[in-house]
């Protein structure tokens, strides 16, 4: 007989469940075959109930959207099958109004395991559960009372009862659930405390006006939700809101414990020791991320399987290949290391294997040895190893703030010429990217909505503009380069990446956002002035305005709260105090 027509069955003789748990508004968490809504005869105070199918019940399938609207949560056994039972339950919870009721079943590991995991009846079973016990249960027992306590800041236990109606003690290795009337449950009811939503916490921070209260508001949203990821996101831009991004360590932790085995805590965990300027420990923390989770690299040629990858081993007379891994910023941003290997590790021999559309400007470069295009390195074999770019600071200790001296490292060939529109002398040339590509994942921040966010700086005198824009926002572009007489959109000019470090060479300084624009410029050693969002990628770390990677570059970030107009005028007036240091008037 099915589980919630037993269980219905029974509460319908208790006052408790038809007067006051089971009334209202109310949500059924992975209905199956044997759906509540069936049995709303039993309980006469009960008014709809809507029903979540068992792909639905996990709490990032729940959240948000309806945070505190029912009045009542129903789940029969659908927690065992949860990868993670206590950040279900937390999910379901968020759903209920302050006052309501969530009615929850999970299998006994005796009663209905017969004390065996992984269960003999049932194998989409991921928990086991018992009330308590002191002894060691199975491989993955749930102590229900430690389930309970857990959820303990925003909801309080009414009941949690041993179900064992019908149950034959004297039959006890057959599951008695599937024929007759036997229940072999632990059924406890948790009533909803009046907490502030998650939403309503997040909305406390954006409100703080001090560093104290938005710390303080963070550490509450964290202690109330502790098995939300977006509330551990939100609370770590709350310490970089007040510039104290050593309050979030902390968060990242307890995320890590509280999401066992998800990859997003731990990869955000990375992240942010990478960008707290803990480089080998965040990169060694990645290495093992990778070999737990994996990682969807752009490029798909493998490294030779005949070649050990390089952990640390002394490279002293030794040859060694930086493989290709991410996007062509990336690659840029990691070719540093070819000189680092050979002037500091002692590699005789250095190759950088890239994707195709570096490998004119890498080879006019002179930093490698040896140059392979990616598309044709499946039979590559000219290294003693060979290591994906990332890896590298795992294995090689780096100090922010005695950086080995690298910059320039790339470098235009001689013979291309610069494809920038003839100007008037004495007019300082910048270059201009106002959009990334698109499918970043970040790309909605870092981007700007529109070339007209510059406007003002475009109105100043002394300046030509050389939009150097490919792909979204290349029409823009055009549009601005037919009503502007200082701007000229070069962009489609540019062909090859070679092309435009030729173009970058020409200019005064480039004024970007964060794309690959940002490393080619940075890597030459040209003046480059980066825009950024207020949380941005880890290279550029929290709240410097220098880069340590790029030394002729300027970070100039977005505040919390605030539009890129205050970034424009910051970037204006470093453009009058450039126009200066040249020796022009600012009437001229």
């Amino acid at each position: 007989m099915k589980e919630t027509s037993k269980a219905s069955l029974r509460r319908s003789h208790d006052p408790s469940f038809v007067q006051h748990y089971l009334v209202g508004e109310g949500v059924d968490i992975g209905a199956r075959s044997d759906p509540l809504a069936a049995h709303a005869a039993s309980f006469p105070l009960m008014r709809r109930v809507a029903s979540f199918t068992p792909s639905q019940a996990s709490f990032t399938e729940t959240q948000g959207a309806q945070d505190a609207k029912f009045d009542f949560v129903h789940a029969s056994h659908i927690l065992a099958e949860q990868d993670n039972a206590y950040k279900a339950l937390a999910g379901w919870l968020d759903l209920l109004k302050p006052g309501g009721h969530a009615v929850v079943t999970v299998p006994d590991e005796d009663l209905y395991g017969k004390g065996v995991w992984p269960s003999r009846f049932n194998a989409r079973h991921k928990s086991s559960f018992t009330i308590c016990k002191t002894g060691q249960g199975l491989a993955r027992s749930i102590n229900v009372t430690d389930l309970v306590a857990a959820m303990s800041q925003v909801a309080e236990c009414e009941r949690v009862t041993l179900v064992r109606e019908h149950f034959d003690a004297g039959n006890p290795e057959v599951d008695q659930t599937a024929e007759g009337f036997a229940e072999c449950a632990i059924e406890f009811v948790l009533r909803k405390r009046a907490v502030p939503t998650a939403q309503e916490l997040k909305d406390a921070m954006s409100r703080s006006r001090s560093a104290a209260d938005g710390i303080a508001a963070a550490k509450e949203a964290v202690r109330l939700y502790p098995y939300r990821f977006d509330v551990y996101h939100r609370a770590l831009l709350e310490t970089l809101r007040w510039n104290v991004p050593e309050e979030a360590d902390a968060f990242w932790e307890q995320c890590v414990k509280r999401l066992p085995g998800e990859h997003g805590p731990q990869l955000y965990r990375v992240l942010h020791a990478i960008a707290r300027g803990k480089l080998q420990q965040g990169f060694a923390m990645r290495e093992k991320l990778m070999a737990k989770f994996g990682w969807k690299r752009r490029t798909t040629t493998e490294p030779p399987r005949s070649v050990p990858a390089w952990t640390g081993q002394p490279l002293k007379g030794k040859s060694i290949a930086i493989w290709s891994e991410f996007g062509l910023g990336d690659e840029i941003f990691f070719m540093r290391f070819a000189r680092i290997f050979r002037e500091q590790c002692g590699a005789e021999r250095v190759v950088l294997v890239c994707q195709a559309p570096l490998v004119e400007l890498y080879e006019a470069s002179g930093e490698a040895d040896q140059v392979v295009n990616v598309d044709h390195a499946a039979n590559f074999a000219g290294a003693d190893y060979w290591v994906f770019p990332h890896a590298i600071p795992a294995y090689l200790p780096l100090n922010l703030e005695a950086f080995p001296q690298t910059v320039p490292y790339l470098r235009a060939p001689k013979e291309a010429p610069s494809r920038l529109p003839l100007v008037e002398a004495g007019k300082i040339k910048v270059g201009v990217v106002f959009k990334g590509n698109p499918t970043h994942e970040n790309d909605r921040h870092r981007s700007l909505p529109s070339l007209s966010v510059l406007n003002d700086l475009f109105k100043m005198e002394g300046f030509e503009f050389f939009s150097l824009q490919k792909g979204a926002g290349s029409d823009e572009a055009a549009a601005y380069a037919e009503a502007r007489a200082n701007f000229h959109d070069v962009g489609p000019r540019l062909e090859t990446m070679a092309q435009t470090a030729s173009a970058i060479a020409a200019l005064d300084v480039v004024i970007t956002v964060d794309t690959s624009v940002a490393h080619v410029a940075g890597a030459m050693g040209k003046r480059v002035w980066l825009m950024l969002p207020a949380y941005g990628d880890w290279r550029w770390h929290y709240t410097r305005e220098d880069s340590p990677w790029y030394p002729t570059m300027r970070l100039f970030r977005r505040r919390f709260n605030g539009d890129w107009s205050e970034v424009v005028a910051r970037i204006g007036g470093h453009l009058l105090h450039l126009k200066l240091a040249n020796g022009m008037s600012l009437a001229a």
